[in-house]
Parts: C-alpha cells; sequence; structure tokens
C-alpha cells in the first residue's frame, strides 16, 4: 500500500520510493485520497535530510494520472520496474483535508513565494511562484493593485514586478488554488478584492509569478507652477505629510496618464500634457516613463530602464481640468481662388474653464483639418508657431455658399454654416 503521514512526508509505495517522471498534481489528489485524505496541498522531490532512503527501492515510476483517471487512483497507469530514476527525483506529499465550500473568504496570511526548489523566502526583490494556500494564483484578472496588496499581505513595501508562466518546473507540483483576482485604487487590503477560490479554467503557463520589495515606492504630487502642474514624487517615510522628495522625467508621459495623475491627486475629470519644465528647487529626477492604463499605472526607478533625462528642462507637467478641452479660433482671412487654392489665416489658443493656456508647443498644430463646402481641403501645409498659423491647401474650386469648417483633432470644429 501506499503511506505517509498527515503534512509533508516521503510518498512510499510497497516499501519503496516514488519517482516524480510523469507525476503531477492530478496523481498527487489521487493518491492523497485513496490514502484517506481530502485532496494534495503540495508536492516536492529531493528532500536531502531523508538520509535512510538511499537504502530503499524506487518501486514506483512513470505515474501518468489523465482525464480517464479522475477519479480513483487504481485508474491511473504506472511502471513497478525502475530504469532511469534515483533518489533525488524522490516524491515528498503534503495531503490534507478538501477545503470546505463555506470557507471561500481568503486572508494575507495565505500567500506565500517559493523558489524554483520550492522553498519559501521573504527577501526583497526576489522573484518567486505565488502560491495561495499551497496552491498557484492564476492571471486572470491579475493587475498591478492586486500584486501589491499581496506584497503587503506578506510584510513587503509593494510589487517590484510580476509576470505569468511557467517557472522552472516547480509550477505542477501544486493545484490552481486562486483565480479572477482583480484589485483597484479604492482597495486597502486583498481581502477587499474579488476572487475566486478553488474555481478557475487555467493552466500553469498562467500562474503568477512575483517579486516583493521592502523598499519604499514613491507617491505621486502634484505642485501648481503658472498654468501648469508639475509631478513630483514624495515618500511617506519621511513625514506625516508626503514632500516632493524629486521630479518625474517626461519619458513616455502621455494625455492618458495626465488624466490619471489630475484624477487621483486632485479629483479633477481630465488633464493634458502640458509643455516639460525645469527642475525645480534643485531636486533631482526619480522617476522616469510612467505609464497609466485606466485606472492602473507602472513606473520605474530614474535610470532603471535604461532612458535618462538628458538635461534639467525634461521635469514632467500636466494641466488638469473639469471641462472637455476646447480651443479659441479667430479666422482673420479664409480665400479661395477660382482655381482652388486654399489660404486660411488664423490664430488658435488653448481654453479650460475660460482661462488661456498659451505656451503649448503647438501641440494642436499636426491635428488641424479642414472642410470647404462640405469637402475635405488637402492641406500642402501649416505654417507659423505659437498659435499663429498660415494654412495652404488645395480644393476643387470655388463654391457658392463659401462656408468652412477648421477641426482640431476628433472633439472641435469652428466653421460657417454650409
Amino acid at each position: 500500500g501506499i503511506n505517509a503521514e498527515y503534512g509533508e512526508g516521503l510518498l512510499i509505495f510497497n516499501g519503496g520510493t516514488v519517482c516524480d517522471d510523469y507525476f503531477n498534481i492530478t496523481a498527487a489528489h489521487l493518491i492523497c485520497q485513496d490514502m484517506g485524505f481530502g485532496s494534495a496541498k503540495s508536492w516536492t522531490v529531493n528532500r536531502a535530510s531523508w538520509s535512510y532512503r538511499v537504502d530503499m527501492p524506487t518501486s514506483l515510476d512513470d505515474i501518468r494520472c489523465g482525464p480517464s483517471a479522475e477519479n480513483f487512483w487504481r485508474d491511473c497507469l504506472y511502471d513497478s520496474e525502475n530504469e532511469d530514476c534515483d533518489h533525488s527525483e524522490d516524491v515528498f506529499l503534503t495531503c490534507g483535508e478538501m477545503d470546505d465550500d463555506d470557507d471561500e473568504e481568503l486572508t494575507g496570511s495565505e500567500f506565500s513565494l517559493v523558489d524554483k526548489k520550492g522553498n519559501s523566502f521573504n527577501e526583497s526583490g526576489m522573484e518567486g511562484l505565488l502560491l495561495f494556500r499551497d496552491g498557484t494564483v492564476c492571471d486572470d484578472s491579475f493587475n498591478n493593485f492586486a500584486a501589491d496588496l499581496i506584497c503587503k499581505a506578506m510584510g513587503f513595501e509593494s510589487a517590484k514586478n510580476w509576470r505569468h508562466g511557467y517557472f522552472n518546473s516547480t509550477n505542477d507540483r501544486y493545484g490552481i488554488r486562486l483565480d479572477d483576482v482583480y484589485c483597484n485604487s479604492t482597495h486597502t487590503s486583498i481581502e477587499d478584492c474579488q476572487y475566486n477560490v478553488e474555481d478557475h479554467n487555467c493552466e500553469h503557463s498562467e500562474d503568477v509569478i512575483l517579486a516583493c520589495t521592502k523598499e519604499e515606492r514613491g507617491v505621486y504630487r502634484l505642485q501648481k507652477t503658472g498654468q501648469s502642474w508639475a509631478v513630483g514624487i514624495a515618500f511617506k517615510r519621511k513625514y506625516d505629510h508626503p514632500q516632493i522628495e524629486g521630479w518625474l522625467c517626461d519619458d513616455g508621459l502621455t494625455d492618458r496618464t495626465a488624466t490619471w495623475l489630475c484624477q487621483d491627486q486632485l479629483r479633477f475629470r481630465y488633464g493634458k500634457r502640458a509643455p516639460s519644465g525645469g527642475i525645480l528647487d534643485g531636486k533631482p529626477y526619480l522617476r522616469t516613463n510612467l505609464s497609466c492604463l485606466y485606472e492602473e499605472c507602472s513606473d520605474l526607478g530614474y535610470g532603471d530602464n535604461g532612458l535618462t533625462c538628458d538635461n534639467d528642462t525634461e521635469r514632467a507637467a500636466i494641466y488638469c481640468y473639469n471641462a472637455l478641452q476646447e480651443y479659441d479660433v479667430n479666422v482673420q482671412s479664409f480665400d479661395v481662388t477660382p482655381k482652388g487654392k486654399v489660404v486660411i489665416k488664423l490664430r488658435l489658443k488653448y481654453l479650460k474653464e475660460g482661462e488661456v493656456f498659451s505656451g503649448h508647443g503647438d501641440r494642436a498644430k499636426s491635428q488641424i483639418s479642414v472642410e470647404y463646402c462640405g469637402q475635405p481641403v488637402k492641406l500642402k501645409g501649416v505654417y507659423g508657431q505659437g498659435g499663429r498659423y498660415k494654412i495652404s491647401g488645395k480644393t476643387s474650386g470655388r463654391c457658392e455658399s463659401q462656408c468652412y469648417t477648421i477641426k482640431i483633432g476628433d472633439e472641435f470644429s469652428h466653421g460657417t454654416a454650409c
């Protein structure tokens, strides 16, 4: 028969050890159930402290428990004649009781990280396979917020990074215990998040691999500088009310990220990237390449990704506002020759809640398009700077109504009725 004690034990079959060739979590479950336990918690190989097993034979090899062996160990296939195993491949098994249906609420203390040998660790910055109740965690719906909260539950400050996939051969030793973990910025602990315990549709190629850090992550703080806001970095470790200790470099800054910063820090509805500014207060760059998608953001410490700010005029800056983006368009002249040559002179300013934002770096210049009498004008160029532009283009000829529409991107248009 098969014998093992409750907890982790060397698996014995007819007086000999069991080789790990083709062994998987399905075989582990069925063997534990055959011994009267509810299920397998985990399995591993090669515990060097079991010195007495060198005198034992290897009694079982090539265990295959496929779809036909979903219920009983006796339905599995195996080889009782070992030809290629040694005791470094011996299976160690942990059995336990089946989780009750009402035990669906998780706690942060149920998470752990293991290295490629299956050993638990709590080292800062080290990557490991994430376990929950001695099983893996599927990456469905998993995000940066979930990674942070799980790391905090394990005693770290935050997540350094995470990915999914196989972690050497470690994954196959465990069942998949947790799926559909979803957290957002309103959640303060992993217990507050959404998740599914045991019920999953995953494979081990989707297992979460996580690295946590005990170094404190900076938080973003915005400082008003004229019409825009400088993006600063603060740390809670030094102040009850964190103060800015450095700046975000403008590498990779987008309007989407600006909107997230405005919403998160100042409760504005919208944001736009503003012209970059110079270093303030003699403080250094601390972050670069901040990127936000919807409510999820990620960044790297300055220089960590090979990007650098070449000078002191690349400090990230943003505009925050509550009204949709608008422009003040002053058409000074709109001329069309009989042969269809179009020449337009105009002045353009940003408007947000009635406040004029100057120095916009001619961002709208490349977004200008023109229609004349309901037909698009083929533009040859938009010339000028600082909001004073001359537009040159070509149309099929003059029309009687002389109506026109000047568009800036997809959101704004200005013109006369046809």
